[in-house]
């Protein structure tokens, strides 16, 4: 049920869905001329503010408050287990004769999960449930891990979670059952927050190692102010990624 409520709250308030929905306002009060004409500047600085990097760098410095591993750090580490987040999976890949691939998201946590384990000799928990033609996440990240990562590590596959929360709650499972006790949690930077308040109730002795940061530091040239398409599709993960670390504040 909350996963419907949360499709429909992103239809309707999250773009592209806020633009449609106020310009269906918009249709819905065209005789009203003074409602239409605010109606049509909201829409105006509504686009333009989430479609510029300077709004980018703010939202994603709200998000991206784990620091990075350092080299330093890494060789201090005494984890026994890497669990490595799925972010994404295609229905279909054409270069890879139309069967599924993993996302771009999991691709590069992949990449750096997959440097981590090189560094440590760690074995690796891949977790990720959903499924596009008989194969889910967790099974496809594997894949890649052996084959395009040269990975020989043992690597556990728990492929019944459909979100943040069960990645959590079988990764435990799975750890319970091996005697893993100290995880390194690999997941993108933004991600980062939303995943420890999930997996900090149930596992213990978790060591972030956030990648992929989008934040960087920004001196306000005019090219900042000007939009463009990236920043928007950057600007909604960032939305999409502080309502929902919102919502797990709430429920957990």
């Amino acid at each position: 049920m909350s996963l419907y409520i949360t499709r429909i709250f992103e239809l309707l308030f999250m773009p592209p869905g806020l633009f449609i929905t106020l310009l269906l306002l918009t249709i819905l009060f065209i005789r009203h001329g003074r409602m239409v004409k605010r109606l049509l500047v909201m829409q105006i600085i509504i686009i333009y503010v989430l479609s510029i990097s300077t709004t980018t760098h703010h939202l994603y410095s709200l998000l991206e408050t784990v620091p990075p591993l350092t080299q330093a750090s890494i060789k201090k580490l005494d984890n026994d287990v890497i669990i490595i987040l799925a972010g994404g999976i295609q229905s279909r890949a054409k270069e890879y004769d139309n069967k599924p691939d993993v996302g771009y998201f999991t691709l590069l946590r992949l990449r750096y999960g997959a440097r981590l384990q090189k560094q440590t000799g760690l074995p690796v928990i891949v977790t990720g449930g959903i499924e596009r033609n008989d194969i889910t996440e967790a099974e496809l990240m594997k894949q890649v891990l052996q084959q395009e990562f040269e990975i020989t590590a043992d690597i556990f596959v728990e492929q019944q979670s459909t979100s943040t929360m069960e990645n959590a709650r079988f990764s435990k499972v799975i750890m319970s059952q091996h005697n893993f006790t100290r995880p390194l949690l690999v997941t993108s930077a933004f991600h980062m927050p939303r995943a420890l308040l999930a997996f900090k109730p149930v596992i213990d002795n978790i060591t972030p190692a956030p990648m992929g940061f989008m934040h960087s530091e920004i001196d306000y040239i005019p090219g900042d102010f000007i939009p463009n398409s990236k920043s928007l599709w950057q600007n909604y993960l960032a939305l999409h990624e502080l309502i929902g670390y919102g919502w797990y504040k709430i429920r957990l």
